[in-house]
């Protein structure tokens, strides 16, 4: 979590005054290799789908050393953004980065500003649904992706080289209830760019934009929390157990709603601990499965046979 101070440091220092003027920064994040982040976090503000901060002259790379240009970046920024390195001693560290992040990401985006909007704009309740609960929060989630997306990740998992890859302007909405009935106590939503990269943002129970999760067991900021789980390589239950149940954690319980438990399935993706495309759910790996069953039970449809058949799946 960062420093205090240097949080308010990053809101007090403003552009005209950006160490960024003495020229490029050196990149210190404490990663092996920060490229995916820089381009997630600096691609945010290259417009509304998105855009490669290489190509535009913020983030440039020699051997293995990265550089960042707070001048090339300023220019994408509304008058007044916070400076990038906020100690001004010429570095750029990941604490500095996800500090600058949380002050301007969500301006920067323009995401729908309360959840009635968004549901306007997708309509996701209308998609593929599976319910979830575990280590992110105590509540049971309701996440919704569009079956339309899903089906087109599926159709297009030997083109992309056996990996799961949504198409840009996929939504996944995760509607977290601590109740059986009623509005979501909160909701984060994953939205792909046009550049590849996922936004990530929360509503409150009130249904406006919030910076964080609040349910138990532990609030979370969006994105730089979201990013730290879906960038990185562990895996969480329940997903990780599955096809079998997971054990309860010391938050309660932890599960996977579904009757469709397909082992040759869940070995087929390895979806989770793969995530290709930095989900984390076991989404097309219960969907498939719901095909197969739909196959030998012989009530399935041509267009659904037709896809099993694209992933191989014959029998």
């Amino acid at each position: 979590m960062p420093r205090l101070p240097l949080v308010l440091a990053a809101l007090t220092l403003f552009a005209g005054c950006r160490s960024g003027d003495a020229g490029p920064l050196r990149v210190d994040m404490g990663r092996r290799d920060p490229e995916p982040l820089l381009r997630f976090y600096l691609g945010a503000y290259l417009g509304p789908g998105g855009g490669d901060p290489f190509a535009a002259g913020i983030v440039a790379k020699d051997g293995d050393a990265f550089t960042v240009d707070p001048a090339a970046l300023a220019a994408h920024l509304p008058d007044g953004a916070p400076a990038l390195d906020a100690d001004a001693d010429g570095t750029l560290t990941g604490e500095e980065l996800t500090a600058f992040a949380q002050a301007t990401y969500g301006t920067a985006r323009a995401f729908p500003a309360t959840l009635d909007a968004l549901r306007a704009e997708t309509r996701y309740s209308e998609g593929f649904r599976l319910d979830t609960r575990g280590v992110m929060s105590v509540a049971r989630r309701h996440v919704y992706v569009p079956e339309a997306n899903l089906r087109s990740a599926l159709a297009r998992y030997r083109a992309n080289g056996e990996r799961i890859v949504y198409p840009a302007g996929t939504v996944f909405v995760g509607e977290h209830h601590l109740a059986d009935a009623g509005a979501p106590d909160e909701t984060t939503v994953m939205r792909k760019r046009a550049d590849g990269q996922w936004d990530f943002f929360v509503y409150g129970a009130n249904g406006r934009l919030a910076d964080a999760t609040h349910t138990a067991p532990r609030p979370l900021r969006s994105p730089t929390q979201c990013v730290g789980c879906h960038f990185g390589p562990r895996a969480f239950e329940p997903e990780k157990s599955f096809p079998a149940p997971a054990p309860p954690g010391p938050d309660g319980e932890r599960a996977v709603y579904t009757d469709f438990r397909d082992e040759a399935t869940t070995r087929f993706f390895d979806e989770h601990r793969k995530r290709s495309d930095r989900t984390l759910g076991l989404y097309a790996t219960v969907y498939t499965a719901r095909l197969r069953a739909a196959r030998a039970a012989g009530t399935i449809t041509p267009d659904d046979a037709a896809l099993l058949d694209s992933l191989g799946m014959t029998e």
